[in-house]
C-alpha cells in the first residue's frame, strides 16, 4: 500500500494509505504507546483502539467547535493528564478535529508530536494533509491558525464505509477540485467511475485517495507557507468560505466549495479565460457527485460582506483563483466587485 512522504522545512510527514492502516497495531512503530487522543464524538468506535486504557477528549465535530476556546480546552486536558512534551497527540476525526488538535499540538509546549487518523473523505483528501490548522472568528473562517505538519497521517478507505452520504458527497468537492487544479486524469476518473466512487468501492477509492494525496503533497512540498503555488488549492474556497460564514455554517464545507467553484468558473468564463464548455463540464462533474451549484437562503450582499474578510484580499480588492481548464489555473486574479456580484447571482437562489 502507498506510503508517501511530504518533506518541508527539514520535516518529513509520512502519509500511509491503505486498508487497516488506521489501526494502532500497524502504526505503533512511528507513534508509540503514551498518547493522548482527541476525537470526534461520533466516531468513538474508531477512536477506541487508540485509547486502549489511556486518556481521550471527545468533541462535537461541528464548525462551532473551531474556536480558540476549544483549543484551550484541548490544552487544559493535556495538562490535566500529565502529558509530557515528547508524548504524541492523536487526532481521530474529520477536518474540524484535525484543525483544532493540530492547532493545539503546534502551540502546546511549543510543539508536540501529532498523528492524524482522518475519518471523513474531506479530511482524507485535503484537511489532514499539508499542515494547515485553523479556527474561526465571528468575522470569518480560519482567520487564526498555524502551519505545522503532522508526523503521520493514516488514511484508510474502509473507514468511509459508514460515513453518512451527505458527508461523503461533501468530500467529493475537494476531489473534483484536485482534478481541475492539478490532475486532469483524476477528473476523468471521477467522470468515468462516479458510480463506483459513490458506492465506496475500496479499490476505486484507493486510487482516488492516492491521486489526491500525491497532488497535494507535490503542491505543498513546493510552497508550504502558502506564499505562491499553494494558492491553487484555494480554488472555489474564496466564495466557499464566504458562503459558510454568511449562512452561519449551516452549509457543509464541500457544498459551499462546489458553489464557490461554479462562481469562480462563471467569473473565468465572463473574463474569457475559460470556455462555456469547461464551465458546463465542471458543473456536470459536481452534479454527478451530488453537489449543489446553487444555494438557497442567502443574498449577494451578505456573501459580499463575508468576502471582505477573505485572507487573500489585497489593497481592498477581491482576488480569485481561476481555472482556464483542467490543469490550467491562475492565482491572485483581481476581480472587480460588479463581476463578483454577477457571479454570486448565478449561485444564489
Amino acid at each position: 500500500m502507498p506510503e508517501i512522504e511530504l518533506k518541508t522545512s527539514g520535516v518529513t510527514s509520512v502519509i500511509r494509505i491503505g486498508r487497516q492502516f488506521s489501526l494502532p497495531d500497524l502504526s505503533m512503530d512511528r507513534i508509540g504507546p503514551d498518547r493522548f487522543v482527541v476525537a470526534d464524538s461520533r466516531v468513538k468506535h474508531i477512536a477506541q483502539p487508540w485509547i486502549a486504557g489511556g486518556q481521550a477528549l471527545f468533541l462535537p465535530a461541528t464548525e462551532r467547535t473551531k474556536t480558540l476556546s476549544t483549543v484551550l480546552r484541548v490544552i487544559r486536558a493535556l495538562l490535566r493528564s500529565g502529558h509530557e512534551r515528547g508524548q504524541p497527540l492523536v487526532a481521530v476525526g474529520g477536518g474540524v478535529i484535525s484543525d483544532v488538535a493540530g492547532f493545539a499540538a503546534s502551540i502546546y509546549k511549543r510543539g508536540i508530536p501529532l498523528h492524524v487518523v482522518p475519518t471523513t473523505l474531506l479530511a482524507q483528501v485535503d484537511a489532514a494533509i499539508g499542515g494547515k490548522n485553523g479556527v474561526d472568528l465571528p468575522e470569518g473562517k480560519n482567520l487564526l491558525g498555524t502551519i505545522r505538519q503532522p508526523d503521520t497521517v493514516l488514511i484508510d478507505p474502509l473507514i468511509l464505509a459508514h460515513l453518512p452520504d451527505v458527508e461523503f458527497r461533501s468530500g467529493l468537492a475537494e476531489v473534483v477540485k484536485y482534478g481541475i487544479v492539478k490532475d486532469p486524469e483524476l477528473l476523468d476518473l471521477v467522470e468515468r467511475r462516479i458510480d463506483k466512487i459513490r458506492q465506496r468501492d475500496p479499490a476505486v477509492l484507493l486510487e482516488v485517495l492516492t491521486r489526491c494525496v500525491c497532488a497535494k503533497v507535490e503542491i505543498v512540498s513546493q510552497d508550504e507557507r502558502d506564499e505562491g503555488g499553494r494558492a491553487v488549492l484555494n480554488y472555489g474556497h474564496t466564495v466557499g468560505h464566504a458562503l459558510e460564514a454568511a449562512t452561519g455554517y449551516r452549509l457543509r464545507h464541500g457544498e459551499a466549495v462546489a458553489a464557490g467553484m461554479h462562481a469562480a468558473g462563471t467569473i473565468a468564463a465572463r473574463l474569457n479565460l475559460a470556455s462555456p464548455e469547461f464551465l458546463e463540464r465542471q458543473r456536470a462533474a459536481l452534479a454527478a457527485c451530488g453537489l449543489p451549484t446553487r444555494i438557497e437562503g442567502c443574498s449577494p450582499a451578505t456573501v459580499l460582506r463575508a468576502l471582505r474578510h477573505d485572507k487573500k484580499r489585497a489593497g481592498g480588492k477581491h482576488r480569485f483563483v481561476l481555472a482556464e481548464g483542467p490543469g490550467k489555473v491562475r492565482t491572485a486574479v483581481e476581480v472587480e466587485e460588479p463581476l463578483v456580484r454577477a457571479a454570486l447571482r448565478t449561485i444564489l437562489a
